[in-house]
């Protein structure tokens, strides 16, 4: 962007400070776009802002702050005539990018008319912080710039001038240029051209001084006003008055102070002089003389004493009033004549002063004397009138100027006149000089304007040099101001655009699966192939090969007895299978997955078939249920909020609870639960107390005794007892911690006893577990001499401070089979008894008193007091 503000060269002007803060404005502003900021005067021609071989150009000025100023422009038009007006001209308050919206938009088009070239110059005020000149296309024409029909350069060339001036205390040189563009701008001002300048503050000779009020109701101020025979005298002087204030009538003025003294001694003279002050009106003469003298240093000089002649002394007086005389004659009354028989003669009278009507002749006359001779006295001049006979031509004279008229409009723009009327010419005098009317525009309230759009730009260049594209173009909204209503539609238009096929290059299709082996065993070969997708339009054919091979199956092939026979198994056919291998066949249909049976060597290198297992099977009611849980899981984690969940459970716990069909079900039992953990963590589902007894449960359900079988198969390749301690104890941590106040919740059921304890840490019991005497509890527990007691003293994170908040969750389970139903993970003892688990949440700082277990243990059916503990931490 570029900036000017060139000074102009009769404006002298002190310098200005000032400071203000730019607003935020973004006008989508290119290299073609000029903004002035921090210029109070300038010019510049249209060449160099909107130059020829370029389009859509803008000018934009800043006001620093319209409160305190006001912008005032003066354009020249340009000379040819345009085909289009493709300057427009407006004033706004600020511009929104996001809507490509003006904010208060005003047109000055009207104002300007700059392809009319009936009026030479064109003036303009603006009272807003910005104001633009814009390059726009004619609708419809897709060619830019637009032809001007001079051929010529220069003739398509207009200059403007701008002015910023203080509304309060404007500068002498800043007003003396408004004054005469005010003067200029009335002068052409008609009605179909009235003057953009409205009001002024500067005081200026050719046109009124006005407040802004008084502007608005067509008012003149009252002033000093100079009037003559009826004539309004722009510039005059008002009658004088005396130092005691009161006017002066007229008639002589006082005398002067006496002059010096023409000789220093034998006797000189001194003058003084007065002026004849007439009455306006009354045409009264003055009469008595303009001058006297006195004899002053009579005093005899000495030899050597200077004699200057009275005769030149008198005549310099003389020559030096000649031009009071003049003055006199010019307010035309005469010198009166005083004879004196000590003066030379008289002149002859001089010529008549006018051709025609009344005038005046003069004659002179000298002293001619010696230092001993009498004084002269009376007037060196006199003046007589003359008459000629010829009338003298009375040039026309115009009366004063009426008030204002009303503005035409009572919003928005509008025009006021005011008129004079011509006194006409007499006996052939000149008539009345300038304009009989003059005309301005005026704009008394703000009206409710609109928003409207621009022109819609040209479109913009295809996206895509090739194949599918897309064009654009925008829009600008003028307005709306002052509560008009908003634009409607869009500000910008796309559009699909093509200019050719793209060339494709051929490409490569995803290879193909591999076929199968061209042998069994000692060595073969598969291939796969691939698709060429083109090339279309030119473009390249594919590179590399079409198909491709690997080897397969190299290890040697079996011996007869190292492989395992068809066999018919449970109404399974299980095919020929090579040692090593797993034959698989689908599960039954009321499960999905597959049911593997592996095919090894025995110790003396013979192939035989292993039991088949069904940990890939999976019953369709476990399968749903896990489908649903996962579903909800998903809901979960993104935020959301659901309900179904605790029927989910519910059917859960009546499909386990006749035990499980297949060693897979077992399986995703355990993923089920895990989901369900996860989902009581998040604000998706508040766990209910018929949720926790249904997940312990589904837990119990898992440990009966009809899926001893299953678990065997299970842990093959699932949990053991790690995995399971490991989901009951993050199940105790969500449901403890999400519980709403500090209480003990028990769980009993036919294969384990919870229970779930939350507790202040400053305010901690000790806990024994189980609850004989709790309701409902079975009676494998309730007679049972298994007792673990949890000392208060545990719960404690060791900082007295963080004691006062802190919570504790502690969870215990007592499982009546566990220990023979899962294995342990380092551990091959074989259990025959119960097995008790303690969770703390969070863990303690330290364990300062152990906890107190009495465990009756049970193996081979005798009583064994030793207590086995184990580490299942990895």
């Amino acid at each position: 962007m570029r900036s000017i503000g060139s000074a102009l060269n009769l404006l002298l002007v002190s310098p200005l400070y000032f400071v203000w803060t730019v607003v935020a404005l973004d006008l989508a502003q290119t290299p073609c776009t000029t903004l002035v900021q921090g210029k109070f005067f300038g010019y510049f021609s249209s060449f160099a802002v909107f130059p020829l071989n370029s389009s859509l150009c803008s000018w934009i000025i800043q006001n620093p702050d319209p409160r305190r100023y006001t912008l005032y422009m003066k354009i020249l038009k340009p000379t040819g005539l345009c085909d289009h007006q493709h300057i427009r001209t407006y004033q706004f308050d600020s511009f929104l990018e996001s809507t490509r919206t003006y904010l208060g938009m005003e047109s000055f088009d009207d104002v300007l008319k700059l392809c009319d070239g009936s009026t030479r110059y064109a003036f303009l005020q603006s009272n807003k912080q910005f104001l633009q000149m814009k390059q726009t296309a004619p609708p419809g024409v897709e060619t830019w710039p637009v032809r001007w029909k001079p051929s010529k350069a220069q003739e398509r060339d207009f200059s403007v001038e701008y002015l910023v001036v203080g509304n309060r205390n404007p500068s002498k040189a800043a007003c003396q240029m408004l004054c005469k563009w005010l003067d200029a701008c009335l002068a052409i001002s008609s009605s179909s051209h009235p003057c953009g300048i409205m009001q002024t503050p500067c005081s200026c000779s050719g046109g009124e001084v006005l407040d802004q009020a008084s502007e608005i109701l067509g008012l003149t101020r009252k002033k000093e006003d100079c009037y003559k025979d009826g004539i309004y005298l722009e510039n005059c002087m008002s009658s004088p008055k005396d130092s005691s204030g009161v006017e002066f009538r007229g008639g002589w003025n006082p005398w002067s102070a006496w002059g010096d003294c023409t000789k220093d001694c034998g006797g000189g003279l001194q003058t003084r002089m007065r002026t004849c002050k007439p009455l306006p009106n009354e045409g009264l003469v003055c009469e008595g003389v303009l001058e006297e003298g006195r004899l002053c240093n009579r005093k005899a000089c000495n030899t050597n004493g200077r004699y200057n002649s009275r005769s030149q002394s008198l005549r310099s007086t003389d020559n030096r009033k000649r031009e009071d005389t003049d003055e006199l004659q010019h307010y035309g009354y005469p010198a009166p004549q005083i004879g004196d028989p000590a003066a030379e003669e008289w002149s002859p009278w001089s010529v008549c002063s006018t051709t025609c009507g009344e005038g005046w002749q003069t004659r002179t006359r000298f002293c001619v004397s010696s230092s001993y001779s009498t004084q002269c006295s009376g007037p060196l001049r006199e003046q007589r009138q003359c008459n000629n006979s010829a009338v003298c031509p009375v040039h026309g004279t115009w009366d004063e100027w009426s008030p204002w008229s009303l503005c035409s409009s009572t919003c928005g723009r509008g025009y006021r006149d005011r008129t004079r009327t011509c006194k006409p010419p007499q006996f052939g005098g000149n008539p009345c000089e300038g304009p009989e009317k003059q005309t301005k525009f005026c704009n008394i309230a703000l009206c409710p304007v609109d928003g409207n759009w621009n022109e819609w730009s040209s479109w913009s260049s295809c996206s895509a040099s090739c194949s599918n594209g897309t064009q654009q173009r925008t829009r600008e909204c003028n307005g709306p101001s002052y509560g008009g209503a908003e634009c409607q539609g869009h500000w910008v238009e796309t559009r699909d655009c093509f200019l050719r096929q793209c060339p494709v290059d051929g490409k490569w299709q995803a290879w193909g699966v591999w076929g199968s082996c061209t042998t069994t065993c000692g060595g073969g070969t598969q291939r796969r192939d691939r698709v060429c997708y083109g090339p279309f339009f030119g473009g390249e054919t594919c590179q590399g090969p079409k198909e491709e091979y690997k080897q397969c199956n190299d290890r040697k092939c079996p011996e007869p007895h190292e492989i395992c026979d068809e066999e018919s198994l449970a109404s399974v056919v299980w095919k020929e299978t090579p040692a090593g291998d797993a034959a698989a066949v689908r599960c039954p249909r009321n499960a999905t997955g597959l049911i593997l049976r592996r095919c090894i060597l025995d110790e003396e290198g013979i192939a035989y078939w292993e039991p088949p297992t069904y940990i890939k099977c999976v019953s369709i009611d476990y399968r749903n249920i896990q489908m649903m849980t996962r579903e909800h899981l998903s809901k979960a984690q993104r935020g959301l909020m659901g309900d179904g969940l605790s029927e989910v459970l519910q059917n859960l716990v009546e499909i386990s609870q006749d035990g499980t069909s297949y060693s897979g079900d077992l399986l995703t039992t355990i993923d089920i639960l895990r989901n369900m953990t996860e989902i009581f963590r998040r604000a998706y589902h508040s766990p209910t107390s018929g949720d926790v007894q249904n997940f312990v449960q589904i837990i119990s359900n898992l440990l009966s005794e009809e899926n001893r079988d299953k678990w065997e198969e299970a842990q093959l390749i699932g949990p053991n007892a790690k995995e399971l301690f490991r989901l009951v104890e993050d199940f105790i941590d969500v449901i403890g911690f999400r519980m709403k106040d500090f209480r003990d919740s028990y769980q009993v059921t036919d294969n384990l006893v919870l229970g779930i304890h939350k507790l202040p840490a400053n305010a901690a019991t000790d806990i024994t577990f189980p609850m004989k005497g709790w309701r409902g509890m079975v009676d494998w527990a309730k007679n049972s001499e298994d007792k673990v007691t949890v000392s208060k003293s545990i719960l404690s994170s060791g900082l007295t401070e963080t004691d006062d908040s802190s919570v504790f969750v502690v969870g215990t389970v007592l499982y009546r089979n566990m220990g023979n139903i899962l294995s342990l993970q380092r551990n091959s003892t074989v259990l025959n008894s119960k097995v008790i688990s303690v969770t703390v949440k969070p863990l303690p700082r330290s364990l300062l008193t152990p906890l107190e277990i009495e465990f009756s243990h049970l193996y081979n059916g005798t009583t064994n007091q030793t207590c086995i503990l184990w580490d299942e931490n990895d």
